[in-house]
């Protein structure tokens, strides 16, 4: 979706079953695409995601910290099993809001 201003206003980008390693370098430019588009939110779905390790949960925060500078958001959709153990460990849901649907 867009408004008038050409700014876009969400943008759903949705992880493989493995978030880490290559599958991180992959999304890297994705990820720096929305920072410079100015998206005003930002949902990462996790629907398919059965694995994240410290690459993963790195990018995630590297991009939160860099949408939020620009006083836009990022969520986190259908975060389960593994993915949300680990971020609910690392308390990542206490900074990023996770969401159940949009």
């Amino acid at each position: 979706m867009k408004n008038l201003a050409n700014k876009v206003e969400q943008t759903v980008v949705v992880l493989p079953n493995d978030f880490s390693g290559f599958a991180v370098d992959e999304l890297k430019d994705q990820f720096e695409q929305l920072v410079e588009q100015g998206t005003h939110f930002v949902i990462l779905d996790f629907t398919k995601t059965d694995f994240i390790d410290s690459s993963g949960i790195g990018a995630i925060v590297f991009l939160y910290k860099r949408i939020e500078k620009q006083s836009n958001k990022l969520s986190l959709l259908n975060v389960t099993g593994q993915p949300f153990k680990l971020m609910n460990l690392l308390r990542v849901d206490k900074t990023i809001p996770f969401i159940d649907s949009i």
